[in-house]
């Protein structure tokens, strides 16, 4: 049987959104519906500009006088900025709480653990679902340390690895706003509503969905170890520009990674450069739709 490991992740933080109107507010502004985040904590997300196309990706969480959102650090900035524009006269309000609280992973979860989750409850810890062996633990620095104390140590890097292989994308500063939420597979990751109602970039995203205009989604391949890959690079089939990275994990057994790759290319190996070869496909727990033939990406 396997056995829990845990690593902070400081490269994720959070922030609150708290107030009477705080999930109205944010029901306006998320690809999901947040009438199943108590169901679903951990609920996977998005934030979209008015073009439909994604800014962060995000896992969410119920609090007693609002929610929790858990983004990459470096996207808060930007974040806070823009839903602040949009708030009015919402009794709703904002806080970057990355002093106050920090995150943790689980990886290799089992449904009965040795490690509890109730015992984690017990502490005041904030538990979220990430996927069929991760979850997420966010509370003080002090208490996820006294609570994972007893638990085997693992890197980000796995967590990373991780993610990569249940092909759940993460946007970064250079890559907010290249994709619509179904390049990403979002869709296939029940990270998008359809029936809701509106949200930011709503029209453009079920436009795409009604006429099946995806051409272009995000596949998993795996390269070299030695390979530097860094997100939204372009990767090539043969002399063709093919790719753009999303997430990319080195690691010993080779690099792992995820990519926006125009579907008549899926099968092909891709370069880091024109006419190179160092990544083949690899497998997602999940199946890509063929595109509509008689549509445009």
């Amino acid at each position: 049987m396997l056995e829990e490991r845990c690593t902070l992740l400081p490269a994720l933080s959070v922030v609150a959104v708290t107030g009477r109107d705080a999930r109205a507010f944010m029901q306006g502004q998320l690809t999901t519906d947040l009438l199943g985040l108590e169901r679903h904590p951990g609920l996977l997300t998005a934030a979209c500009n008015r073009e439909g196309r994604v800014l962060e990706t995000m896992r969410l969480a119920g609090a007693p006088d609002g929610l929790l959102i858990i983004v990459r650090r470096t996207l808060i900035p930007g974040l806070l900025q823009r839903l602040a524009k949009h708030v009015l006269r919402a009794q709703v309000w904002l806080e970057d709480r990355s002093n106050a609280f920090s995150v943790a992973g689980l990886l290799d979860a089992q449904p009965d653990p040795s490690w509890s989750l109730a015992t984690a409850a017990a502490t005041g810890l904030t538990i979220m679902v990430a996927g069929p062996r991760r979850i997420l633990l966010v509370g003080s620095p002090e208490t996820l340390l006294a609570t994972l104390s007893g638990v085997e140590r693992t890197t980000a890097s796995d967590w990373d690895r991780a993610c990569i292989e249940d092909g759940e994308p993460t946007i970064h500063p250079e890559t907010a706003g290249l994709w619509i939420p179904q390049m990403l597979n979002l869709d296939l990751l029940a990270a998008i509503s359809f029936s809701k109602g509106c949200y930011l970039g709503q029209e453009i995203v079920a436009r795409t969905q009604h006429l099946g205009r995806i051409k272009r989604r995000m596949l998993r391949y795996c390269g070299p170890a030695d390979a530097a890959l860094r997100p939204g690079q372009t990767l090539f089939a043969g002399k063709s520009a093919a790719a753009q990275v999303v997430a990319a994990c080195q690691g010993p057994g080779g690099t792992e990674m995820l990519a926006v790759v125009a579907l008549e290319y899926r099968a092909e190996l891709l370069g880091a450069r024109p006419g190179g070869s160092e990544f083949v496909p690899g497998d997602l727990p999940y199946a890509i739709p063929a595109p509509a033939a008689d549509t445009e990406a």
